[in-house]
């Protein structure tokens, strides 16, 4: 056999283990772009004080917003039931739905659990003071602030980041999404993790 091809073989086989490996690996860790975010957090819920920890064992996917949000929440919750329907029935009960919302002022724990009410049962709305509120959104790196709204009863309205984050079952962020209907990363990681 010509000592070039043989060669070549060898070069492919080595490139193609290489390649293999590195893709199991980037499968079993989380994403290092995201190492640097995420944590433990103590919130309200009607039940009492919520941490990370109460959510550990199963997959978490987290969305951050505002109980009087006229558009943007709304249509982001519909969408993830929407995405989560493609989930078996079997399994879709083992994914933690979490809504936290950065409107310290106005949402307290109970408001908040009647918001998410409307959009499924198994939802669980989260709150919290200035600081706690602070403090988690400085960790997942969601940026909020409050807007006046001139002749308005409400007041003011809230700009926030829309983005979903998955949360693996220690509690690991994995990955954060702004468009889980058209791109079908969101469904695959969480999928994979299942």
């Amino acid at each position: 056999m010509n000592k070039s091809i043989v060669i070549g073989i060898l070069l492919f086989g080595g490139a193609f283990l290489a390649g293999k490996t590195f893709l199991q690996n980037m499968v079993k860790k989380p994403s290092s772009l995201y190492s640097h975010l995420g944590g433990d957090f103590s919130l309200d819920h009607v039940s009492g004080k919520k941490t990370l920890k109460d959510f550990a064992g199963r997959p978490t996917v987290m969305y951050f917003g505002f109980a009087t949000c006229p558009d943007v929440c709304p249509i982001s919750l519909s969408k993830l039931n929407k995405v989560l329907d493609q989930i078996h029935m079997s399994k879709r009960s083992d994914i933690n739905k979490v809504f936290v919302s950065v409107d310290y002022k106005r949402d307290d724990a109970k408001k908040v659990h009647e918001y998410v009410g409307f959009f499924a049962d198994d939802f669980v709305g989260l709150s919290g003071d200035k600081k706690a509120i602070e403090d988690i959104t400085k960790k997942y790196a969601v940026h909020f602030e409050f807007v006046p709204m001139k002749d308005s009863r409400l007041e003011y309205t809230v700009d926030h980041t829309s983005r979903y984050f998955l949360i693996d079952q220690k509690g690991r962020l994995l990955n954060t999404y702004s468009d889980i209907v058209n791109d079908d990363t969101f469904i695959k990681d969480l999928k994979r993790i299942l």
